[in-house]
């Protein structure tokens, strides 16, 4: 715990305002619980700001692009350093790859004395185009070079980041992902309270609903699940469509995705954005599914697991991690619609076998999805990193 006389102050800083919110909200909580002071930064948007009026930690909107912007990198690393020396942060903890690069660096020159970052998942992967992995790469290495620590959320990207020189024994440790559990658990909806909430979406009561929910882009695999959908109307009728997401203001050009012209029937689809009621949306489902190109380790996958769903994801890291693969979903490759439809319908065809999926995943994400344990990880990190390093 941190001195009670006197906080050691936390930057938390992020290119993107859905890391601060919702996806590090709790572990927040938790560490000004711990005794430390915690600040924020991030790209301007309203989630961050909704974190700054809601939980009342102060935060700072960033001149950061998400795209690689040298000139302006150059500028939004002098802001940092600035802002590092005037708020005498003892430690700057960064997230996204545009964060830790910059972010640390701009800390490194301030003389911070404690900076970390936690990879939630490498830019780069097995699917990327050689020289746009070397260049990434070289990146991550320049970033890891900034570290005191990396806590990495997936053992995947633990091997690859000792594997490919990015980090060095001793300097990376495994710390996970998880969630609450309490929130996401079966039973939030049950019998005519469910009938009753999918009524309030436009859901027939009787539908068997396939749900997506991710930011609105391609890469998260929209497409393919409603080219899914598409192909499974003529066997399933009352197949129903959810799609659950949100756009980020920062988000890259050309990435964003639309569900127009979306060639299913009208009343075979509702679209959500900004939703805050995600335990009830997935209890309106009866298959959680997830055909992202690339992914750190989902949050979603493990949100639809605690609920008690059986999912269908891209066999990808990070998905491999959060769903096993005949037990508690199925994993396909990544853009292969037949194979996903495929792996959809025959859930949709079983009762039974979703029942066991279920709770299976629901078994699973109390073994290993309990967002308790990875909080005090990053205490403990943080207690290590400050006897090792008393400034």
């Amino acid at each position: 715990m941190a001195d009670k006389t006197e906080p050691i102050r936390v930057l938390h800083l992020s290119a993107a305002d859905i890391m601060l919110f919702p996806i590090l909200r709790d572990q927040l909580r938790y560490l000004r619980g711990q005794g430390y002071e915690i600040h924020t930064a991030s790209i301007d948007g309203p989630l961050a700001r909704r974190l700054r009026d809601e939980d009342g930690f102060p935060w700072t909107p960033l001149p950061l692009t998400r795209e690689i912007a040298p000139l302006s990198d150059w500028r939004a690393a002098r802001f940092i350093a600035d802002l590092c020396r005037k708020e005498r942060f003892r430690i700057v903890h960064t997230h996204t790859p545009k964060g830790n690069v910059v972010g640390q660096w701009a800390a490194r020159k301030a003389g911070v004395p404690i900076v970390l970052q936690t990879l939630h998942g490498f830019y780069h992967h097995e699917r990327m185009s050689w020289w746009k992995r070397r260049l990434w790469v070289s990146i991550e290495r320049f970033s890891a070079r900034q570290s005191d620590h990396i806590l990495c959320q997936n053992p995947e990207d633990v091997e690859t980041a000792l594997r490919d020189g990015i980090a060095r024994e001793g300097q990376i440790s495994l710390l996970g992902n998880g969630i609450d559990l309490q929130r996401f658990r079966p039973g939030v909806l049950e019998g005519s309270a469910r009938a009753e909430y999918r009524r309030k979406l436009g859901i027939p009561p009787d539908a068997l609903v396939v749900g997506l929910c991710g930011r609105f882009v391609a890469e998260k695999g929209f497409p393919e699940f409603l080219a899914a959908g598409r192909a499974l109307l003529g066997r399933f009728p009352s197949l129903h469509l959810l799609a659950i997401g949100h756009r980020l203001t920062s988000e890259r050009a050309g990435a964003a995705w639309t569900p127009e012209r979306s060639g299913l029937p009208e009343g075979t689809l509702t679209v959500l954005q900004d939703r805050d009621d995600l335990p009830e949306l997935y209890h309106c489902m009866d298959v959680n599914v997830l055909p992202s190109h690339r992914e750190g380790f989902p949050r979603v996958l493990m949100e639809g697991a605690a609920c008690g769903l059986p999912q269908v994801a891209t066999r990808i890291r990070g998905c491999r991690q959060t769903v096993a693969d005949g037990e508690t979903g199925f994993l396909v490759p990544v853009e292969d619609v037949a194979a996903l439809a495929d792996a959809i319908g025959t859930l949709l065809g079983d009762a039974a076998l979703r029942g066991r999926f279920g709770c299976a995943a629901r078994a699973k994400a109390e073994r290993e999805f309990d967002q308790r344990r990875v909080f005090e990880r990053v205490a403990q990190c943080y207690r290590d990193l400050v006897a090792r390093k008393p400034g």
